[in-house]
This record gives C-alpha cells, sequence and structure tokens, in this order.
C-alpha cells in the first residue's frame, strides 16, 4: 500500500467556464492560489463540483496537468478519475499519473449499481491496472449504492486503495469508518459540515467546497473543530448557511452561482445543468445577506 499522509482540508475545485464555453485556465488557477493561501492541504482536480460529468476526456487529462505544474509540489493534487466505462476510468488514471497527480478520486460503478461482490471486483479491477493511488468516493446518493464500512475493510487490503471520502452524511458511518480502517486509510468526508464530528471521531480531513468561497471561514472552523472555542457556533452559522446557498439549485450550479454573488466569478455550468433561475438567485441573495456572508468575500 502506498503511505500517505493526507489530511486537513481539499477542496474541490469548480472548472470555470469563459463566455465561449472553454476552461478558463487564468480563472482556475486564481481559484489554486486562494485554495493555498488559505490553508488548503491538498486539491482536487475535476471531481463531482469541477464537472467531471461534463468536461471531455482531454480536458480532464489537461486540468489534471495545469494544477500539477501550478501546485509545484506544495501540496498534493488528487484527479477525480471517476467515469461510466470501466476502460475509461483506467484511461483517467493513466492521464493522472502521466500528469503526476499524487492520487486519484474514484467512485464505484455509476449507473449500474452493482452489488458488493461486483463493487469488490471492481475495484480489484482498477488497482491491479494502475499505480495510482486511490481514494474511493462514497456518495450513495449520486451512485445509487453505499460502500458500507465493512465493504471498505475489505478494499482496504488492495495495495493501491489508500484513503476515503465519505458523503453518505452518516456521523455512525465515519465513526465506524475509523474504528475498521482508520489505521490504514485516510478518512475523509465530503461536507464541511460535517467537520466538528467528523473530526471529534477521528476522520483525518474533508472535501471540501465552501472552502473556495469562504476559504479563512472553513480554515477557521477546521482549526477550532476540538478546541471548544466559543466562536465555533458562529462559524458552524455561516458554513451552514453556505450549504443552503448550495441547495437552492442544483449543488452544481448554486456552487458557482454563490462565488458569483460574492465576486469569486467562475462562469455558469455547462449542460446538462443550467444557470440557476432568478427565483433561485433571489434564494441565494436572501441567505447571504440574512446571514452576512459578505464578509467572507474579501477575508
Amino acid at each position: 500500500m502506498a503511505d500517505v499522509n493526507w489530511g486537513g482540508i481539499f477542496p474541490v475545485l469548480v472548472t470555470p467556464f469563459g463566455a465561449d464555453g472553454s476552461i478558463n485556465e487564468t480563472r482556475y488557477k486564481s481559484l489554486v492560489d486562494d485554495a493555498l493561501a488559505n490553508g488548503a492541504q491538498g486539491v482536487v482536480a475535476a471531481g463531482s463540483t469541477g464537472e467531471f460529468y461534463a468536461l471531455t476526456k482531454a480536458e480532464r487529462a489537461r486540468l489534471y496537468k495545469v494544477t500539477v505544474d501550478y501546485v509545484a509540489g506544495r501540496v498534493p493534487v488528487l484527479a477525480g478519475v471517476a467515469d461510466l466505462r470501466v476502460g475509461d476510468v483506467l484511461e483517467a488514471c493513466q492521464s493522472a499519473v502521466t500528469a503526476g497527480c499524487a492520487g486519484g478520486m474514484i467512485l464505484p460503478p455509476i449507473y449500474a449499481m452493482p452489488s458488493p461482490r461486483e463493487i469488490m471486483a471492481f475495484f480489484e479491477y482498477i488497482s491491479r491496472n494502475t499505480s495510482l493511488p486511490l481514494m474511493l468516493y462514497n456518495s450513495p446518493r449520486r451512485a445509487g449504492i453505499d460502500i458500507t464500512p465493512a465493504l471498505v475493510e475489505q478494499l482496504s487490503a488492495l495495495p493501491t486503495v489508500v484513503a476515503i471520502k465519505d458523503s453518505s452524511g452518516v456521523i455512525t458511518q465515519v465513526s465506524e469508518l475509523v474504528q475498521r480502517v482508520g489505521d490504514k486509510l485516510r478518512i475523509f468526508v465530503g461536507y464541511e459540515t460535517m467537520i466538528v464530528p467528523a473530526r471529534a471521531v477521528g476522520a483525518h480531513g474533508v472535501v471540501a467546497m465552501a472552502h473556495q468561497i469562504a476559504g479563512p471561514l472553513i480554515r477557521d472552523y477546521w482549526d477550532k473543530a476540538l478546541t471548544g472555542d466559543k466562536a465555533l457556533q458562529d462559524l458552524g452559522r455561516d458554513v451552514f448557511a453556505f450549504y443552503r446557498c448550495f441547495q437552492a439549485g442544483a449543488y452544481y450550479a448554486a456552487i458557482k452561482e454563490t462565488m458569483s454573488q460574492l465576486g469569486r466569478d467562475a462562469g455558469g455550468p455547462r449542460l446538462p445543468l443550467l444557470p440557476l433561475a432568478d427565483e433561485q438567485k433571489a434564494a441565494i441573495a436572501k441567505i447571504i445577506a440574512e446571514a452576512g456572508l459578505t464578509r467572507w468575500a474579501n477575508a
């Protein structure tokens, strides 16, 4: 098994698109700059928040390379390598290896909804055919299946599996992961709203979405999570307010709209998602105003 010490905040970056729909690499690099300036200990390129499903294979490979070259070894770069076809997953893994990524974040097979036996066979096949260290990505809502702690324990024996991002949203599941495999795998949660309970049960990190909008907030929330600091409640209130913004529409489109309203424009989403409707934009504006989130815009 590869020896990694991943931990802390790993923002999964949006992919900024220009007016012509192409990737705005200049804006993307500024997001990387912001992430590192605000204490990110790793970054994820072309993950779900990066709209991997709307990128061509060439665009994904290009993002991996741009990110690795620009980060220049300052923190680990993980590549989102999920896809529909097993062959396409392996191709993404190879692109990540070629680019110099530290690892890949990988969903179980999308849409097929395989059984535990089939999930195991999928990851065994990927592990045999790539040297890329893998962060398993458990997202029951989007993949339609749950990679249970018992199954993760079996998968932890694979030589390239080194971490898991658990987006189940269930703290007892995160706690069980820590108990079963916390000495073998790096345990990450997929929502910043879970930072406090996840850190309390021994999780190592968070794959973050709001960090690229309000880096100082998320950094402070992470750092104070185990201290009992009186400010923690106020910080948490703002973290949850950001997540209410994200829930105003399709998550990845709403994240971009929230960024835009706070002066961190990253363009709109690509199809199949659409820019938010006026009433959705107004809902985000209302949350921002009522929670005072503009104070994080230039923090």
